[in-house]
């Protein structure tokens, strides 16, 4: 007859075959987010290199020479990883901003160059031929153009929405008006790939904001400010010497006030 096993064993069989599961043995487990690290490790960047800004701030005759100058290589250091870690967050804004439009243009980019390539092996007619061949190199510039465009600038869309309801056809899309970059495109793909990337990923340069300029003061207008100044200081000077004269009319009465009160109330009958 065999021995019945106590509860203790039963639970200490259980425990050694459990399998510790980790991140790798439960897929829908939560892993850790790599960009969640890499902004607190930004963070510490940023509060180091603020603290490194206010210490190089003081009396640097205190630092010995050498100190200093570590100091210094390490807040331009720190500085550098900032301003890419910025550049690349508005990258992928911007990238993330235009995405949809790019894609559709990229589409109906590539339908067309199809259209065209088979209607260049149907027909057998010279100048149709030679028309197709035009209209099949600007759907291919309007590929390219989606593609690389500059990543960093806001994208100009190519097949802008008409106002007339009805659909465009084919030719009016490939002969419309093209934006400034498609010429520039055009041109660098006969120089190759590496020359289309090098544009796709051109920093943008920010435009200059004007100033504000204020219209040049005339002597009428000078003389006008200080008129008005004399004017507003006359009349503070008016309503300061009231209120004096005011206080001054004010204590006798309420000397008065006080003497003829002060033993009414503690008259005998």
């Amino acid at each position: 007859m065999g021995t019945k096993r106590s509860h203790s064993e039963a639970n200490g069989e259980t425990a050694g075959h459990k399998r510790s599961h980790g991140h790798h043995g439960k897929p829908w487990a939560k892993r850790p987010k790599t960009d969640a690290g890499s902004d607190e490790k930004l963070v510490d960047i940023k509060k180091r290199a603020r603290a490194l800004e206010r210490l190089l701030a003081l009396d640097n005759t205190k630092i010995p020479a050498d100190k200093l100058n570590d100091l210094q290589r390490e807040l331009a250091a720190h500085k550098q990883r900032i301003a890419e870690a910025r550049a690349k967050k508005h990258r992928s804004y911007m990238i993330k901003k235009y995405h949809m439009v790019r894609f559709f243009e990229r589409q109906k980019a590539t339908r067309l160059a199809k259209q065209l390539r088979k209607r260049i092996n149907e027909t057998e007619d010279t100048e149709e031929k030679a028309q197709l061949q035009a209209d099949l190199h600007i759907a291919e510039v309007d590929l390219d153009y989606a593609i690389y465009y500059p990543f960093l600038e806001p994208y100009v869309s190519l097949y802008a929405k008409a106002d007339s309801k009805e659909k465009p056809t084919a030719a009016q899309v490939l002969h419309a008006p093209r934006p400034p970059l498609w010429a520039t495109i055009e041109k660098l793909r006969d120089e190759g790939k590496d020359a289309l990337e090098k544009l796709q990923n051109r920093q943008s340069e920010p435009a200059e904001q004007p100033k504000a300029s204020r219209p040049p003061k005339t002597g009428n207008e000078g003389e006008t400010k200080a008129s008005g100044a004399h004017k507003r200081k006359s009349a503070q000077r008016e309503r300061s010497g009231e209120r004096k004269e005011g206080r001054r009319h004010a204590e006798p009465r309420k000397e008065e006030d006080s003497d003829s009160d002060g033993g009414g109330f503690f008259e005998e009958d």
